[in-house]
């Protein structure tokens, strides 16, 4: 005997008791009645598609012996694929979250307006609605030490895994480091892959440290694969114009710029640093 048949049958008892050996169990086909409403033709059909087999078959059966089932009852099943749907929706949402990376719990509702330091609430309004991320094109973040940068691409980033779209956060020295080690491993062409494939990627602490030529090439081919198609943020201490003298100011330095700035909407911060207000307390 299965530890299950004496189980209650909580789909019958919504649908009226059905037998928990149906005839979609057993392989039959179910001819449903023409006279179907489509209200719950609809509801059926979502169910296929989220693969709530079980319900979906127990409901199929049940439309094909009372096709017009009480509005009542498909609401409250409604209500229940509706919830699931939203568990689900919220449950990618954390893995894209998790998957690009993110440090700490930066949102574009957390960010402080209270101090002047060139931040226009419209404009991180108009980013946020990711706009700019699904013609491929790039945004710049500037601005000095402590100025809220790494704060306000996180929040970006977030919003852009809110959206559904897929995202890397990295600061660049880190990435410089996985590059190092992606290369040494043999597995560059690889982690290049995955570069390429992100709806976004943001990198953090541009500018820190210079890049040698073989770092600068590195970086140019990871911009080059996603010029005009994915996304790049750059936060960055250094204004646009001083990139080059960080990237072995050769030609390729130039390169990497020109395809990260040409048409790449801007937020130049200014202003004090916010640390000593946000700084943990002892």
């Amino acid at each position: 005997m299965s530890r299950y048949e004496n189980a209650p049958d909580i789909m019958g008892e919504a649908l009226g008791r059905l037998p928990l050996k149906s005839a979609a169990a057993s392989g039959k086909v179910v001819n449903m009645s023409p006279e179907a409403p489509a209200r719950t033709r609809l509801l059926l059909d979502k169910m296929k598609r989220m693969r709530l087999k079980g319900m979906a078959a127990a409901l199929e059966e049940q439309m094909a012996r009372t096709p017009a089932l009480p509005p009542a009852l498909v609401g409250s099943l409604e209500r229940l694929v509706a919830r699931e749907e939203a568990e689900r929706a919220r449950l990618r949402q954390q893995r894209r979250i998790k998957k690009a990376g993110l440090k700490g719990e930066a949102t574009v509702q957390g960010i402080d307006y209270s101090h002047s330091r060139n931040l226009d609430p419209a404009q991180v309004a108009e980013l946020a609605a990711c706009a700019w991320l699904k013609r491929g094109c790039n945004l710049i973040i500037t601005g000095p030490v402590g100025a809220g940068k790494s704060f306000l691409a996180s929040a970006l980033t977030h919003a852009a895994c809110l959206q559904g779209h897929s995202a890397l956060y990295r600061r660049l020295p880190e990435l410089l480091r996985e590059l190092a080690e992606a290369r040494e491993l043999g597995e560059l062409d690889k982690y290049m892959a995955t570069m390429a494939k992100v709806d976004l990627l943001t990198l953090d602490d541009w500018g820190l440290e210079r890049l040698d030529h073989q770092q600068a090439m590195d970086v140019l081919q990871i911009v080059e694969e996603r010029y005009g198609q994915k996304a790049v943020l750059i936060a960055s201490l250094l204004p646009v114009r001083n990139w080059n003298l960080v990237m072995d100011g050769t030609s390729v330095g130039e390169a990497i710029t020109d395809r990260l700035a040409a048409h790449a909407p801007r937020i130049n911060l200014s202003g004090g640093s916010l640390r000593p207000e946000y700084a943990p307390g002892p």
